[in-house]
């Protein structure tokens, strides 16, 4: 996707060094590079970057397997947050699991994020579920959301 200030486009391992200090700015547990080098290669993933002027700006992953699309991970950079690049992966990431057939997306939020809540609303996610404890760095639950494709 192209917009006038940024390109949504396939992650590369060139990209890896940017997604690893965002990585880090955004997550309390954060996926290592090998993760990401393992990731690329997954038939069943797909990661994009939002690039903004050749700068990764944030990043976001989906699984697909059959009919269900799990989000991995969606980061925006501190330096690029509030202007809609979230919003933007996001209905990429949509894209990508419409493509590959799924008819639904899960993804798990803190319920301390209240603007990735906010934002996965507005994308028209509800929530199904909670996971206690999911989050191993202090035990916070996790919110379980579902959007449905049909």
């Amino acid at each position: 996707m192209l917009n006038q200030d940024y390109l949504v486009r396939k992650m590369t391992d060139e990209d890896l060094d940017r997604v690893m200090v965002i990585e880090q700015e955004a997550f309390a547990l954060p996926w290592s590079r090998e993760s990401y080098l393992s990731e690329l290669k997954n038939n069943f993933a797909a990661y994009l970057v939002c690039d903004v002027e050749g700068e990764v700006a944030g990043y976001g992953g989906i699984w697909v397997v059959f009919e269900q699309a799990h989000i991995t991970n969606v980061a925006i950079s501190q330096d690029y947050r509030l202007r809609g690049l979230g919003h933007s992966l996001m209905l990429e990431l949509e894209k990508v699991a419409r493509q590959k057939k799924a008819n639904h997306i899960l993804l798990e939020v803190r319920p301390s994020n209240l603007a990735a809540r906010t934002m996965y609303k507005k994308l028209g996610f509800v929530d199904m579920s909670i996971r206690k404890a999911y989050y191993s760095d202090n035990n916070e639950d996790a919110i379980v959301m579902i959007k449905y494709l049909f």
